[in-house]
Parts: C-alpha cells; structure tokens; sequence
C-alpha cells in the first residue's frame, strides 16, 4: 500500500477480491500487488503538432511518466500492467525521447514486471522497450483487457472509454476522469495528460456498459463514490 497519503483511495469489495481505487486514476489489486493504468496515449502531444498543427507543448509524456513512476514508488508493486492504449499511435517510437525510453525501462526491476496489453491505437509496442506484449491476462478472477469483455464469472477490468463524469453543485457543475463500476466490470479513467473523456451519461457509453451501477469520480487528489440514478 502507498507509503504517504496525499490522496484518496477507496477500497471496492468485488466478487473477484480487493481492488483499490487511487484518485490518481489508478488502480490497485492488493493480492497479486498489480498495478493498472489505462490509456497513457504517450507522445499524442507530439502526434498532434505534427500531424495536426496543434501549438499544444510537446510535454505530456514526460509528465504522464513523472506520475506513473511517483505511483509506482509509492505501490511498490510486482507487477505494472498497462491496459492499453499506451502508445497514441503505431509511429510513437519514432518519437519517443531516448529519456522517456530509459525512464521506462526503469519501470522494470528484478522484483517488478511491466505488461503492455495491446489497444487499438497501439497494436504494437516499441521494441526498444523492456516488458511482455499481451493480448489479456488473467491474474486470479480479474480478467485485464483494453475493450470491455463479458465474463461468465470474475471482473473484468479495462479502459479504451476515457470515463468521466460531471456532478451539479450549488455554484455549477464540476466534470472529471472517473471509475465506472457494475458488478462484473471496472473501466478505468485514461491516465494520460493529454487524454479526453467520454462522459458515462453518453449513449455510447451506456451501451458499453449498460449494467453500471456507480462511479467513482476523482477531483483535485480526492475520490467521490456516486451511485448511479
């Protein structure tokens, strides 16, 4: 568990065991000590600028890997399990630093792996970078994929949707990345800095996940669990 508290977490009870949910738009599966985040799209800023002309900087991958690697000392964890999309598209690694490489590679150890589960914005995975390349993995009754899947039994824990949610308040609305939650699957919130989302009240989102029971919506290193209406 993380050393210092300078965020909220919230521990989900679920049929497949303990699944902690950090407000940094992580996850955490206390049994097997994985680590999961979800869509990173490293290197969008730099694909945008070329391909789109966007005057966006060019900084979020070095930004997305200065928090992934903060979680990481935090969790200590033995396994970092990336559920696709890590790569925003297939010609990212001729983009990518040196530095952002090796800062990756650093993410495995003798006592830590790291697996890349293939999305679709990233069928591949640069080979200069250390970690195994998955389709799924199985770690005890949680089946970790990048699309949504249906499971006879288990939870099903996976990204691609960006989720995020937006709550009324007396001076306004407040939107955020949030956990969307049924009772057999889990879809994390994107973790990279220039990701958008896909509010959980969208038709497309519904017919994802049309069982969804609540949301757990993080804001300013807090975490809010809101049963859905």
């Amino acid at each position: 568990m993380p050393k210092t508290q300078k965020y909220e977490t919230h521990s989900l009870k679920t049929c497949a065991g303990e699944l902690v949910l950090d407000s940094r738009k992580v996850a955490f599966i206390p049994e097997s000590k994985t680590l999961l985040v979800a869509d990173m799209h490293f290197e969008k800023g730099s694909y945008l600028r070329e391909v789109g002309r966007s005057v966006l900087p060019s900084f979020d991958t070095h930004d997305t890997l200065e928090r992934l690697s903060e979680i990481a000392s935090d969790y200590g964890p033995k396994s970092i399990i990336a559920l696709g999309d890590s790569f925003h598209d297939v010609a990212a690694d001729e983009r990518l630093s040196p530095d952002a490489a090796t800062r990756l590679n650093q993410l495995v150890t003798p006592d830590r792996d790291l697996i890349w589960i293939l999305g679709n914005h990233d069928p591949d995975i640069p080979k200069t970078l250390y970690g195994q390349r998955e389709d799924h993995i199985q770690t005890g009754d949680f089946l970790l994929t990048h699309h949504p899947y249906a499971v006879e039994q288990g939870v099903n824990i996976c990204g691609h949707y960006h989720p995020k949610a937006k709550i009324k308040a007396k001076l306004g609305s407040v939107s955020s990345p949030c956990f969307a939650i049924s009772e057999s699957c889990i879809i994390l919130p994107s973790f990279g800095t220039y990701t958008g989302g896909l509010y959980v009240s969208d038709p497309a989102f519904k017919a994802a996940m049309p069982d969804m029971a609540a949301v757990a919506m993080t804001y300013q290193n807090r975490i809010f669990m809101i049963k859905s209406a």
